[in-house]
């Protein structure tokens, strides 16, 4: 599962991850981690890390402890970053990261910033599979890092990737009920 992405099925009604992208960061006995790619805040990291001093928008990346801060890249140099898959990472020593971008050696277009994250106990997540409210895809970092596939067309190209039946889902109304 790490590294994997999951996809909401179209009229999942939990609020928190209604037509989500959740990238697994974390897979084991524990239970499961990950943080939502496409719902973006009203915040901008700047407000949050002022040492940062980029006005993106931060990510929600879950409803799990909202005052946390997490950050994916795409830099396998930055110390204690734990890799997600090839060419994705997790973390790592946020001095490193300030310090880079600041200086330029590190591009910011090429990370994901985070409030919170999307966690499951044990056995939850397979729990939520066997009800079908997941589709488990992949997406490359170059889509995933990508700020012109972003928010619901993030959705739409996530379940479009994984192609037969499932591609027809990224044409379904958010509320079939009222067609």
């Amino acid at each position: 599962m790490k590294g994997k992405v999951l996809i909401s099925e179209p009229f999942l009604q939990d609020p928190n991850f209604a037509r989500s992208v959740v990238l697994i960061v974390e897979h084991g006995n524990e239970g499961t981690i990950g943080f939502v790619l496409n719902q973006p805040t009203d915040i901008s990291i700047n407000e949050v890390i002022e040492q940062l001093s980029l006005d993106n928008n931060l990510l929600q990346g879950g409803p799990v402890e909202l005052d946390s801060f997490h950050y994916i890249h795409t830099y396998a140099h930055i110390n204690g970053a734990v890799r997600i898959n090839d060419d994705i990472y997790w973390s790592g020593d946020f001095e490193q990261v300030a310090s880079g971008l600041q200086e330029g050696t590190i591009d910011a277009n090429h990370f994901k910033f985070f409030v919170g994250y999307s966690g499951w106990a044990q056995g939850q997540l397979q729990a939520e599979l066997n009800e079908k409210a997941w589709i488990i895809g992949d997406l490359s970092s170059g889509t995933l890092f990508d700020d012109k596939v972003s928010g619901a067309d993030l959705w739409k190209h996530a379940i479009r990737a994984r192609g037969g039946k499932d591609a027809l889902l990224a044409n379904s109304p958010t509320a079939p009920d009222l067609n």
